[in-house]
Formats: C-alpha cells, structure tokens, sequence
C-alpha cells in the first residue's frame, strides 16, 4: 500500500470514529435531556423544600460560581444533575480517556462543538426552567429573563469545560480555532465557554465537577 493511500485511508478511518463519537453523545445528550427533565417532575416538591429550606445567602450578582457552590449545598439538586448530566458524562467517559486529547486538542473541541450543538439550547433552557421553577432564581432574586438565561448559560458551560478538561484541553485556543472549521460553531459561546474554564479552577465548581464524575487530565 502506497504512503498516500495509507494516510486517505487512515483519514476515512478517522472521520468515521469522530462521527461515531458524535452520534454517541448525541444521543446521550438527547437521553440525558429527557432524564433531567423526567427526574425534576417525579421530585418537585422535595427538589423545592430543599431550595426553600436552604440557609444559604445568595443575592442578584450572581454567578455560576455562586450558583454551583449553592447547588452542592441541596442533595435533591445535586441528585438530579448527577441523574441527568451525570448520564453524558459516563458515555463521554466511555469515548474518551483521561488526557486523550493531548496533541488532539482542536481536534476534540470540534467534536465538542459538533455533539454540543443541537441541543445545547435545550439544555441551557432546561436549566433555567429548572432552577426558576425549584426556586433558586427567587431566592437569588434574579427576575430578569436575560439574566436567568445568562446564569443558566453559564453553569451549562461549566458542564461543557469540565468534558474539555477532563479530556486533555485545557485552554480556550483550541476552541477558537475549532469554532471556526466546525459546521455548527456559531451556535458555540466562546465568551461563556472561556469563563466556564476560568470558573473550573475554583473549589465549588471543582468539587460539583467531582459530584459529576469529572476530574481534570
């Protein structure tokens, strides 16, 4: 076999895996969406006793930092992300090892962004209905749309960084420069997602990323 044949071939190859990959998680974000959102229902009630009876202080200057680090402080909360979210992280930990991404990095951020984009949304919406409708927004006295939205936004994307570092990226670059060749990177927030990496290096977010299963390569 010619060294060009080879090298097409190991490119076929390779498409075919990412894609593989792709649809994995696609499917697992689209599961995960329909567990969070089943789980809320079945738990309301105890979900927004453990909102309300929280002696936690949070105020309207509220950030995902913030937010996280009151979330760990609800088990029935914490139970349904892990119940939820939890589900794309152990299909992603079956795709990916600690650390694969090393020497991949732009190559792994388009993936993210690919597997990300149908439903990121949905999901950034999904959290903002959930923490308005347990209770954390009007304990934090967030009553702007935008603003829960932007709060939603932000703990989302601290999901999606936690995915980014446990897989070998550790920094916005390769992001930016995946943004640009992948079908779907205008849907994809640089600026949250750049302040979701930031956010990861604090304890409260570090430890929520424990609770879901991540830990940094």
């Amino acid at each position: 076999m010619s060294a060009k044949l080879s090298i097409i071939l190991e490119g076929i190859l390779k498409e075919e895996e990412n894609k593989q990959q792709i649809d994995a998680m696609d499917a697992a974000m689209k599961a995960a969406s329909v567990e969070l959102m089943n789980h809320y229902k079945s738990h309301e009630a105890e979900i927004k006793a453990d909102v309300e009876q929280s002696q936690e202080e949070l105020n309207e200057a509220l950030g995902a930092v913030a937010i996280i680090g009151f979330i760990l402080a609800l088990p029935k909360v914490i139970e349904l992300l892990v119940k939820g979210i939890g589900k794309i992280v152990a299909v992603w930990k079956k795709l990916v090892r600690p650390g694969e991404a090393k020497g991949r990095e732009k190559e792994f951020a388009h993936n993210i962004i690919e597997f990300t984009h149908e439903w990121h949304r949905a999901y950034i919406n999904g959290l903002k209905w959930i923490l308005k409708m347990s209770g954390v927004f009007k304990k934090a006295g967030i009553s702007d749309e935008t603003a829960q939205f932007k709060t939603a936004e932000a703990v989302y994307y601290t999901i999606i960084a936690g995915l980014a570092i446990y897989s070998g990226i550790g920094a916005i670059g390769a992001f930016k420069a995946a943004v640009q060749g992948a079908a779907h990177g205008g849907g994809f927030s640089l600026a949250a997602f750049e302040a979701a990496m930031a956010s990861v290096k604090s304890a409260e977010v570090a430890a929520f990323m424990g609770k879901l299963g991540l830990k940094s390569a």
